[in-house]
């Protein structure tokens, strides 16, 4: 992958500046988990650079942002307006979010 980490890559830089795209999953005590294993974390200066703000309606920069099957249509469309960096990095979340998709009704991305 170009522009996504695993956890475990993120781990062993030792950053956390990074969103962490995470499944749709809940925890068994209903609490919020982070730094989940199968998640993929995305750098902070990738989605500034790709004005992920812009791409993803209601983004929470600091908090949580469900998208749902709906929503992430409406990401795909948008990000072909800001450009082709944007296209590359949503198109390379495409398989991961097809695979939880499959399993589960939304995902989530986490704030930094």
């Amino acid at each position: 992958m170009s522009f996504f980490i695993t956890e475990s890559q993120r781990k062993q830089m030792g950053g956390t500046c990074y969103f962490e795209f995470q499944r749709g999953q809940k925890a068994p005590n209903g609490k919020s988990v982070f730094w989940r294993e199968d998640s993929l974390v995305l750098h902070m200066d990738i989605a500034d650079e790709i004005a992920l703000y812009k791409i993803i309606p209601d983004f929470q920069y600091y908090g949580e942002t469900i998208i749902d099957k709906e929503k992430w249509s409406i990401i795909q469309n948008n990000a072909k307006n800001q450009g082709s960096k944007a296209i590359e990095v949503i198109d390379e979340l495409s398989s991961w979010v097809e695979d939880n998709y499959k399993e589960s009704d939304y995902f989530l991305i986490i704030g930094i």
